[in-house]
């Protein structure tokens, strides 16, 4: 028996072994697809920004609340601590910058509009630190209109006819000679960026006319055709109201590879595969999504040049989902994306107001009532707002923009329409990918110098400095630095600069302006020898795309502007102070860096002295006063060791650290609050201190009486200070001060919301002076991921 099984076994385990090479192939080809996919898209989270509302007045408050989520599983992230926001202006520029700090996954904020900002279209952005590498379509963006009723200035000037724009997108990528090409077109009112309707013509040489076709739902239309070589092929578009409107079409490439994908309307795609003019290869496909490949096979073109691979929709989820094809080096060259519609929820909160027209400074509960199946256990984050109405497009809804819109490099017009039954019908769907098909490959303008580092913000924000060298201006490797951010208490903190002459330090509880010190090697005598320079840590948004289309206010609207104009001034009036008001930042550790220390004085405690010298030696202990080369010196005494040291004391000023630390002799003790010594030996980063001694003024904020260069302070503003939310109540019949005028156009905004299995939550909410159409918006994220929208109505009367 055991002579007969023997060479069977041999056969075995031969099999197995050619088995686990194959299977070795097959999964080291996959990881290197997976990982030029995960290079194509270096976002691992997805960020959301709800704001208050969406049209705004220069002089009003934006607020807002920021849901960072994980990319696959739209659970909130928690290993970012800071995300960054920013307003920019329809020229590109930055109005406003701030960083939020981040917990669990949201955030919240709000943007003073100043009352000198000009009327146009704003691009809210928000990203975070790990998204800097990667090109901007990762970044949350968001258009913002904004009126100024108060100061003067000339309206954008109008056209007498401004011209549609006309966009073609080859499916694919690019047509290619002698074969037929499908091709989306977009026609867009510049002025609304909304889609014109309208019938096309696609023209040969000027004369022939080769097909035609119609625009659809939101100016989104296709046709298909074959560029010949030597032929030049025009698109004539009759927009009604605009005329005649012709554009060339994209110039076709001599060779190539195609991408076609057919809905066969079952549970199949077929996908296409064709090479023109290209030497026969093997080829990939791969079908990924949200950092997940769904779907991948291998495509053997080197006896045929064509192949059809039917992939089940099944196997790709909902969502949108990326076909890629790659070349045999592994290069991708043709992209084309396809919607496959989740079911949209029913709305898992439902919003009740009780009152559907209540009076002036009148009394509102607003029930949200959750309806999850399934886990009674499942919670929601969210945020809600009540805001008047105005003519402005409707709020954003978190569900198709996790699902759809967050996947697309385009403008969408109406992305709710998409999960309608309407949109499964027709060319809806397919018109919309064709136009957002191809968006990863054209290799965009990184947002930041590639060949800096930009390490997730764990614990929070980095602050990232280029350290120069006096003397050739050039980046200056492997000095250690010291940083001083203002604080109570203050924080310092070390680094090394790099090889590139960058340091990096990671600030904790750093809130509001204020003035930071970066001092290079400041326990050593070559600190002279060093200067450095902040680098921003927001993107330079000069040249990028961040731009929105012109907002032209519709002069009928000029009624409703001037109401809401008044309705500003009298709250920035009469609230100014209430609407100013700043939470303060709560802090669980208010010991310095060197925690609590051994000696601790408060001079007031004390005999006050008119110099330093005579308050170290008459009652500071630990600090010896002596006279070398007729000049004051400090020396620590360690009492547990009894050791005298003599030199390399770090004695700080509000944090500050003195190059000369003996030059606080000639401080003025008047100006001193607090002194604090460490009697021991300390170590910061690669120096070694014989002891710290710490003094802090009354104002706890360095008046640069020091004159070191090293020593400059650089205005930089920390993390976002909370803003409180008013809003009077008006609670048993009382209606407050009728003569204080109450038109607050937002009557509530609740950053907060937490929602707990099926238990309904009330808030209460009072009506202003100000009278009209209210709604009351929901937006939020469960614990497991899913998207919750909702909103109501109701009118003061």
């Amino acid at each position: 028996m055991h002579t007969i099984f023997n060479p069977l076994l041999r056969c075995c385990r031969f099999l197995m072994l050619i088995a686990g090479l194959y299977i070795h192939w097959a999964a080291s080809g996959q990881q290197q697809i997976a990982k030029q996919d995960a290079e194509m898209d270096t976002a691992q989270e997805i960020i959301f920004v709800h704001s208050d509302k969406d049209a705004y007045l220069a002089g009003e408050l934006l607020w807002f609340k920021v849901y960072l989520l994980n990319a696959g599983t739209h659970i909130p992230a928690g290993y970012n601590s800071i995300l960054y926001i920013e307003l920019i202006s329809d020229k590109g520029k930055p109005v406003i910058q701030s960083k939020i700090q981040t917990l669990g996954g949201t955030g919240k904020g709000s943007f003073y509009l100043p009352v000198n900002v000009a009327t146009g279209a704003y691009t809210l952005i928000a990203y975070t630190n790990q998204m800097k590498p990667g090109n901007e379509r990762a970044l949350f963006k968001k258009r913002v209109l904004i009126s100024n009723t108060i100061a003067a200035a000339n309206p954008p000037a109008r056209t007498a006819q401004p011209e549609p724009t006309i966009r073609f997108f080859p499916e694919g990528g690019a047509p290619i000679e002698g074969s037929s090409s499908k091709t989306g077109v977009q026609v867009l009112d510049p002025h609304t960026i909304k889609g014109l309707p309208g019938t096309g013509y696609i023209i040969e040489n000027g004369t022939d006319t080769i097909t035609r076709f119609e625009l659809l739902k939101f100016g989104l239309g296709q046709f298909t055709y074959t560029p010949l070589p030597g032929k030049k092929y025009t698109a004539a578009v009759i927009v009604p109201g605009k005329g005649i409107i012709k554009k060339e079409l994209p110039a076709p490439q001599s060779g190539g590879s195609l991408l076609r994908i057919t809905d066969n309307g079952n549970d199949t795609y077929l996908v296409n595969v064709i090479l023109q003019n290209t030497p026969p290869q093997k080829m990939t496909l791969v079908a990924h999504s949200e950092q997940k490949n769904k779907f991948a096979t291998t495509i053997d073109l080197q006896t045929r040049n064509t192949a059809e691979i039917p992939v089940s929709k099944s196997k790709l989820g909902t969502g949108v989902i990326c076909f890629t094809l790659f070349d045999q080096h592994r290069q991708p060259v043709n992209e084309r994306l396809v919607f496959i519609p989740g079911k949209q929820p029913s709305k898992t909160v439902t919003i009740s107001t009780g009152k559907q027209e209540p009076t002036a400074r009148d009394g509102i509960s607003i029930e949200l009532a959750p309806a999850f199946s399934g886990d009674s256990l499942e919670t929601v984050q969210g945020s809600l707002s009540v805001y008047a109405m105005d003519n402005s497009t409707a709020a954003p809804d978190i569900r198709a923009y996790l699902q759809l819109t967050a996947s697309l490099s385009g403008t969408i017009e109406s992305p709710e329409f998409y999960f309608t039954p309407e949109a499964a019908h027709g060319n809806y769907i397919e018109n919309l990918m064709l136009v957002n098909g191809w968006r990863r490959f054209d290799n965009p303008t990184p947002l930041f110098d590639p060949a800096l580092k930009y390490l997730p913000e764990y614990d929070g924000h980095i602050v990232a400095a280029r350290v120069f060298s006096s003397w050739n201006h050039q980046p200056a490797p492997g000095v250690p630095c010291l940083l001083t951010a203002p604080s109570i208490p203050f924080g310092l903190y070390n680094g090394t600069s790099d090889s590139l002459g960058i340091v990096r330090f990671n600030i904790k509880k750093y809130y509001g302006p204020g003035d930071i010190f970066i001092k290079p090697n400041p326990s050593a005598s070559a600190a002279n020898n060093y200067t450095t320079a902040i680098i921003s840590p927001f993107i330079d948004s000069a040249n990028r795309s961040f731009t929105q289309p012109p907002y032209f206010p519709d002069p009928a609207d000029s009624a409703s502007l001037l109401k809401r104009s008044i309705a500003m001034q009298t709250v920035n009036i009469y609230y100014k102070d209430k609407i100013n008001t700043y939470a303060s930042p709560g802090l669980t550790d208010t010991l310095p860096f060197y925690g609590k220390p051994e000696i601790s004085y408060l001079l007031d405690d004390y005999k006050r002295f008119s110099t330093m010298e005579e308050v170290l030696r008459e009652y500071v202990q630990s600090i010896n006063v002596v006279m070398r080369d007729r000049k004051l010196h400090m020396t620590i005494y360690d009492e547990k060791y009894q050791n005298v040291y003599r030199y390399a004391v770090l004695v700080l000023l509000d944090g500050v650290p003195l190059a000369d630390y003996n030059s606080i002799f000639n401080y003025n003790p008047y100006k001193v609050k607090r002194l604090d010594v460490v009697p021991r030996r300390y170590v910061i980063g690669p120096s070694l201190y014989s002891g710290v001694v710490s003094f802090q003024t009354y104002e706890s904020r360095f008046d640069g009486f020091e004159l070191d260069p090293s020593a400059v302070a650089i205005d930089y503003e920390g993390l976002q200070l909370q803003r409180v939310f008013y809003a009077p109540v008006y609670a048993n019949g009382d209606k407050g001060d009728l003569r204080v005028p109450d038109n607050r156009t937002t009557l509530l905004w609740q950053p907060d919301i937490q929602l707990t299995g099926n238990r309904p939550l009330n808030l209460d909410c009072f009506t202003s002076d100000y009278k009209g159409t209210y709604k009351v918006v929901l937006q939020g994220i469960s614990s497991k991921g899913r998207p919750v929208f909702s909103e109501a109505t109701f009118t003061v009367k």
